[in-house]
């Protein structure tokens, strides 16, 4: 009884199936090349055979090719128990587009379906570059400054910053322990690379003009730089403000002060008339 339920277990083990990572939709542009994947758990002696949907001849039958082909080919390899048997599609044109199935031939075939969509023109970006953060800060406060830079057709791969011309190195020792770079990419991967520095407790000798610059170099790409100016606030501004706000609610004092004292003048006047009509009358 025992032997008979662990060869089942042993069988259901072995089952030759599909591996559950599989990518059903592939999209490229017109001239690069498309993988469409297909993985089968324990193939053993099991063919797999790549089709178009829309053909009546397969495409590939095990390894080979059904006919020659310069623009495809069968990327095959052995990872453990799972089979990886890949249809590549080398300078795709806009007519390879179409659904393929993946075939397990065995007592039953089962199929596997990708969708290959070959768009005709890569959308053209430009390249930007976006910098915000304080302005005006107090001594000992925290400075922060965000970067945001885009590529024309992916992220940028190097942001630096610079203070006053000079590269910020947060191991140099005016930097050390205040200064922290932190790069990264967006939760959806795209076109932008975001970085940010911040500051711990600023000094007068921090202010100055920070500049932010991009780079991608393994694609020779432009750099683009953005700056912003930084004002590190010392008491006497402070002391200014202060004052002048204490100068403008004293001149609104002041002016009120002579309303109130022109209003008692003129009623005063008005009276003193009143009475001298009636002892005349």
């Amino acid at each position: 009884m025992h032997s008979s339920i662990g060869g089942e277990l042993f069988q259901r083990h072995r089952q030759t199936t599909f591996a559950p990572e599989r990518k059903n939709h592939v999209t490229v542009y017109k001239g690069e090349t498309a993988v469409l994947t297909c993985a089968i758990r324990n193939l053993g002696p099991k063919t797999v055979a790549w089709r178009k949907v829309s053909e009546d001849f397969p495409i590939s039958v095990g390894k080979m090719m059904y006919a020659p082909n310069d623009e495809m080919s069968i990327d095959y390899q052995q990872i453990g128990h799972v089979t990886h048997v890949n249809l590549v599609i080398k300078k795709t044109l806009p007519s390879h587009s179409g659904k393929y199935e993946c075939q397990l031939i065995s007592s039953e075939i089962q199929l596997h379906h990708v969708t290959l969509t070959v768009l005709k023109k890569r959308p053209v970006f430009k390249q930007s570059i976006l910098l915000d953060g304080s302005v005006y800060l107090s001594p000992k406060q925290r400075l922060n400054l965000t970067c945001n830079a885009t590529g024309s057709s992916r992220a940028p791969e190097f942001i630096d910053w610079f203070h006053d011309g000079n590269l910020i190195d947060e191991r140099k020792v005016h930097w050390r322990n205040r200064a922290v770079i932190f790069n990264f990419k967006p939760e959806v991967p795209g076109r932008s690379l975001i970085s940010q520095l911040t500051i711990e407790h600023v000094q007068p000798k921090d202010a100055g003009v920070y500049v932010c610059r991009s780079m991608t170099p393994s694609v020779n790409s432009g750099v683009d730089t953005t700056s912003i100016t930084v004002h590190i606030l010392n008491e006497k501004d402070h002391m200014k403000k202060r004052e002048g706000g204490h100068t403008k609610v004293a001149n609104e004092l002041i002016k009120g002060d002579k309303n109130r004292t022109f209003k008692i003048r003129g009623c005063y006047h008005l009276v003193l008339l009143a009475i001298i009509f009636q002892i005349f009358s």
